[in-house]
């Protein structure tokens, strides 16, 4: 845990997790602190890092090899049709992906959850405050690595009921009472 207003977690490849605590009055409870703590060791288990760094490798490759055979044209015209390529790549291929691992964790993420005890319900209940405090000050999705609060809360509301039962039979979390 690291003492910073920001709100946001993230998981370093290898598995290690960091949380900082501006993120704690939006999980308001530890089923809130589950949902994000799932979410990022689904990153992990996953392994999404090393996807990252492979899908960002091969595209590099990709438009080198462009690049390469592009030897007869005006400087000009290359520049253009890298720069075109790239974006195509970007918004194409790398921001869609990304979104797909985002999608990935909070899916695995709820499993985790409710497997561990925690409602899988009270991630909807999180992303919700998430999307309050964001103030719709989000950019469109298909210019961002993350999907929109909207569409988590969507797709969480499609997978809540297949991970009902890992919940219901679970042994719950004893968690402390507030001083």
């Amino acid at each position: 845990m690291v003492r910073d207003p920001q709100q946001n977690a993230f998981c370093l490849p290898g598995g290690k997790i960091c949380v900082y605590t501006g993120i704690l009055p939006l999980t308001a409870n530890d089923a809130g602190l589950a949902t994000v703590m799932g979410h990022e060791m689904a990153h992990a288990t996953c392994h999404h890092g090393a996807e990252r760094v492979f899908k960002n490798n091969m595209t590099q490759v990709a438009m080198m090899g462009v690049q390469g055979s592009m030897g007869g044209m005006d400087h000009h015209q290359q520049q253009l049709l890298m720069g075109m390529l790239g974006a195509g790549a970007k918004f194409g291929v790398l921001l869609p992906f990304s979104r797909d691992h985002e999608s990935e964790a909070d899916h695995v993420g709820l499993k985790y959850m409710a497997r561990a005890g925690y409602d899988p319900r009270e991630s909807l209940a999180f992303w919700k405050r998430m999307a309050a405090h964001s103030q719709g000050q989000q950019p469109p999705e298909f210019m961002s690595t993350h999907p929109v609060h909207e569409t988590r809360i969507r797709q969480l509301e499609t997978w809540i009921p297949e991970v009902m039962d890992d919940y219901e039979h679970a042994t719950k979390p004893v968690t402390a009472e507030a001083p």
